[in-house]
């Protein structure tokens, strides 16, 4: 028997890395990747262009946004996706694919259901329906992350499919975000969200065949089509910031059309392979329709009871609120949504003295739940809370303003179609150009200076919008300026946050830390985020009134300056430092197992 060792990452050859990409499960991945980047911007950045053209007023336009914390909140549910098998799917797909497969008939169910509604005359329906996308889509999320932990051989592995993941979550962001709007002024905001839909169940029904004996054929054709679609679509995209009969401009066509032509080439094997899986019963699997239907049943019957519980408790809470004498006008929400967002870092504040005190032996400093969460407080002090106020802030501003921007271009007179091809199709590329210029930066002139020009260029982003709208729509030209800046400016500045955050946590309790980061960095600004339509009509003459230019205008200033004390405190992240070591000396405490132990010890944990 030969011992001879499969090369490692650090021997590897160009030709070895590139066969990681060539396997079956990163094609899968891609597609998966894909399913999670197409709801995104469906619940609300696509939404908020027809609500915008239905004439719902900015304020509740906002608050739509809140539907997205379902990504915050899926911890909540997903104990449940961890341990209980869907009826029917489990035995054909196992536990990870099976809730997969339940999301996504949600999602495109959900997505059906925003089509048929009208956010002119039923409102409430496209609330409902909009919430629907957000939970089915977290729900993917949690068995879509598990499944790629769970498929990775080793963790050079998980980077590969985390690469592969993250390409397809792209694709499916430029369809979502500007193919969708592309369809929605060539036909209707209805057809767009039924063609979302009905990617959504194609992109389901490879999920479910992949197995079979050319199921993964149909799976590589399909990877093969996201990721032609996505050069493509990228490609296009600086085609139109150049001079039509460039020669630039004439390559970067050319290009396209090329992708474009592998696309379709790679559709045709896709039909065939797929047409070829359906003939052919899954590998180790006994196939049985009754559990097909058993399942779809379980997965319609769930989506339809999340549904009438959403419907109840969105009639029921303005109710109850109204017999109890309060009375939910908006600039009362708004408050509310600011006070929630603080009150974790009030509470943090209240905690550290008592955290502070204890001493280094304390049992609570050593239990596996309880650990992660004290021993960043206990050993940082006060300067926890200045660290939290910082991840809370940093992008506060890009976050707040986000909200707003696309019914800022339609009030500005852009039709879907110009929005989908410059923010939709050629923004989400742009941001790449901004996460090269931050690894060059922080490599360069180092992680704190980093920090300081993300949080500069995040204000001067800012800006640029409130130059845009007092911009004429009649060309693209200042549109095409403002979303270069600002997702550069973003591609930036979340970059070298990422990299400081992952300096904040110790290695013992890294995961779990970094959740805690990623909580108080998303979950803050997004209530906040939600009042920016209060705060648009607000700045335009108050809280009732019609949103106006003037209005706009004032609220990316007011956004801008909400990006100064992350300026502020960039020039003091190098001294948020512990003032002592951690107990447990970066070594995991009794019973919390960090995925790096031996093949032996992972085999007797099994």
């Amino acid at each position: 028997m030969s011992n001879t060792a499969l090369p490692t990452a650090g021997n590897r050859t160009v030709g070895e890395t590139l066969k990681q990409f060539a396997q079956p499960k990163m094609a899968m991945m891609l597609v998966l990747g894909f399913t999670a980047g197409l709801p995104f911007l469906l619940y609300f950045s696509t939404l908020s262009v027809w609500l915008k053209e239905s004439g719902i007023e900015e304020a509740l336009i906002g608050f739509f946004s809140w539907f997205g914390l379902a990504y915050s909140f899926k911890f909540v549910w997903a104990p449940l996706v961890d341990r209980f098998d869907p009826p029917g799917l489990a035995k054909l797909f196992g536990r990870r694919r099976a809730w997969i497969f339940v999301a996504q008939i949600g999602i495109a169910l959900s997505m059906v259901g925003l089509g048929f509604s009208n956010p002119t005359s039923s409102l409430a329906v496209t609330a409902l329906f909009s919430f629907l996308i957000a939970f089915s889509s977290a729900t993917q999320d949690i068995g879509i992350d598990a499944w790629r932990i769970e498929a990775a051989a080793n963790d050079d592995e998980q980077a590969t499919l985390a690469a592969a993941y993250q390409y397809g979550y792209k694709v499916g962001m430029v369809i979502s975000g500007g193919v969708a709007l592309v369809i929605a002024g060539v036909a209707s905001f209805p057809v767009a969200y039924w063609v979302m839909a009905a990617t959504m169940g194609l992109a389901a029904f490879v999920f479910a065949i992949w197995d079979r004996r050319y199921g993964i054929h149909a799976a590589a054709a399909a990877g093969l089509i996201l990721l032609t679609v996505g050069f493509a679509s990228a490609f296009g995209s600086f085609a139109g910031v150049l001079e039509d009969g460039t020669i630039g401009h004439t390559l970067m066509v050319g290009i396209s059309w090329l992708c474009y032509l592998v696309a379709a080439a790679a559709a045709v094997g896709f039909v065939i392979a797929a047409t070829l899986a359906l003939k052919s019963p899954p590998d180790g699997v006994e196939f049985s329709a009754s559990s097909l239907f058993l399942g779809i049943g379980f997965a319609v019957g769930a989506f339809l009871v999340v549904a009438v519980i959403a419907a109840l408790l969105g009639a029921g809470l303005p109710a109850a609120f109204g017999a109890l004498g309060i009375e939910l006008e908006r600039s009362t929400v708004a408050q509310a949504a600011i006070y929630i967002a603080a009150a974790p870092i009030i509470a943090c504040a209240i905690a550290i003295p008592f955290i502070r005190r204890l001493k280094p032996d304390a049992p609570q400093l050593r239990n596996p739940t309880m650990a992660p969460f004290l021993d960043f407080f206990w050993r940082h002090g006060w300067i926890a809370l200045l660290i939290l106020l910082f991840v809370s802030s940093y992008r506060l501003s890009d976050i707040v303003m986000g909200i707003m921007a696309k019914p800022a271009y339609t009030h500005m007179g852009y039709d879907a179609e110009a929005i989908g091809i410059v923010s939709g199709t050629y923004g989400p590329w742009i941001i790449f150009v901004g996460v090269a210029m931050a690894g060059f930066s922080a490599v360069k002139f180092g992680l704190r200076t980093s920090l300081i020009i993300g949080a500069i260029v995040s204000v001067l982003g800012n800006l640029t919008f409130a130059w845009l709208v007092n911009q004429p729509s009649s060309s693209l030209v200042p549109l095409f300026i403002a979303v270069t800046a600002d997702n550069i400016a973003g591609g930036y500045a979340g970059t070298v946050f990422v990299a400081f955050m992952s300096t904040m946590v110790a290695k013992s309790f890294a995961g779990t830390q970094y959740a805690i980061f990623s909580s108080v960095y998303s979950l803050g600004p997004k209530l906040v985020a939600g009042t920016s339509g209060v705060m648009v009509q607000t700045f335009s003459g108050g809280v009732d009134a019609a949103a106006t230019v003037e209005g706009y205008s004032k609220f990316f200033l007011f956004a801008a300056v909400l990006g100064v004390p992350a300026i502020l405190l960039s020039w003091f992240a190098h001294k948020m430092k512990p003032d002592r070591e951690a107990v447990l000396q970066n070594a995991p405490p009794p019973g919390v197992d960090t995925g790096t132990g031996s093949s032996s010890d992972a085999a007797e944990r099994a």
